[in-house]
């Protein structure tokens, strides 16, 4: 009998010090330094404030990760970490990686959760979501609006001069409304989201000089009275995980009435394949739910599918965007949105 190599449990025990080590350098600035030119540890830790006894072997750590290279004495980017680490850049995600350390908390309550069923926390909640979302949706904007671009780009919603009647449900920093918006420039966006985080919308939709087509309300989108048949186009976009089962069906039925005959649901979330057990991504996701909810959950394409047409929308299907998860398309009735 072959011997079994702890290797993966080994792994997976120290998967946390990868998260660490690139907190670190966010919290050090350590990517924005190096972004400036490449420079030897020594002059790192001084720019740093760092030990510089320390700092050489940190910066074999980031490099393992393959974030630096080293040439010679000197340390520079790769071009992971020059896309994505660097502060300043529309493309920063170093907000999203120090949101770990409010994360992290709430994993390590899962096996109390597991016993007494009862949450870390439950963003399920107004107040809870207000304060948790508020300081990080516009974080997410650099993950979200390539997303959104190449939906633009792909879902055709007929000549781009014509005026779109856009809701954007649970906007955030309203990525997805905004390319819309922005390839249909007569457009306008009603955005619902709670007042802290529309704050955070209103500024990230200020800095793109599109304020002059939204109209933001400051609302609970499980509470706020729809307008029937007024729409073009709505999106709802990673709302329904946190929403129990109920909760997640009404609204659909909520913005199925809200939508003009033709008009277009985009349905953005984390979704389960048909087996139930992948991708991995989904699966984790579904468990994160256990800890940060009460009552959500990650579903599957299926199960969306199948509850958008007992609503009454028609052509429903998954629509790819090159990105970690597909979007859901539904279209109320049969008649096409295109005048």
């Amino acid at each position: 009998m072959s011997e079994v190599n702890p290797k993966p449990i080994l792994d997976i025990n120290y998967a946390f010090a990868q998260t660490a080590l690139l907190v670190a350098a966010i919290q050090l600035h350590i990517f924005t330094y190096l972004a400036e030119g490449a420079l030897s540890s020594e002059s790192l830790a001084t720019v740093a404030q760092i030990s510089p006894e320390a700092t050489e072997r940190f910066l074999k750590g980031l490099r393992v990760l393959g974030l630096i290279e080293q040439f010679d004495d000197e340390y520079q980017l790769t071009p992971l970490a020059a896309q994505f680490l660097v502060e300043g850049k529309t493309s920063y995600l170093g907000g999203d990686t120090l949101a770990m350390l409010d994360y992290l908390p709430a994993w390590f309550h899962l096996s109390r959760t597991l016993r007494t069923t009862h949450p870390y926390r439950d963003l399920g909640k107004r107040d809870v979501a207000e304060k948790f979302f508020a300081p990080r949706v516009r974080d997410l904007f650099p993950l979200v609006y390539p997303l959104a671009r190449r939906l633009v780009a792909g879902l055709d919603l007929g000549e781009h001069s014509r005026s779109l009647r856009i809701m954007d449900v649970g906007a955030g920093s309203a990525a997805w409304s905004a390319a819309f918006v922005q390839s249909y420039p007569a457009s306008s966006v009603v955005a619902i989201d709670l007042p802290a985080v529309v704050a955070q919308g209103r500024q990230q939709i200020k800095e793109m000089e599109l304020e002059q087509h939204y109209s933001w309300v400051e609302a609970d989108l499980t509470d706020f009275s729809y307008p029937s048949n007024h729409y073009e186009l709505i999106i709802l976009a990673h709302v329904c995980r946190f929403l129990e089962d109920d909760q997640a069906r009404r609204l659909l039925e909520q913005l199925y009435q809200s939508l003009r005959d033709g008009g277009v649901l985009v349905l953005a979330d984390v979704f389960l394949n048909v087996d139930d057990i992948s991708p991995a991504s989904a699966v984790i996701l579904d468990i994160s739910m256990l800890v940060n909810t009460s009552h959500g959950r990650v579903r599957s394409l299926g199960e969306y599918q199948s509850w958008s047409e007992q609503c009454g929308f028609r052509q429903v299907y998954p629509f790819n965007v090159n990105g970690p998860f597909p979007v859901i398309i539904a279209t109320k009735g049969t008649t096409a949105c295109v005048e």
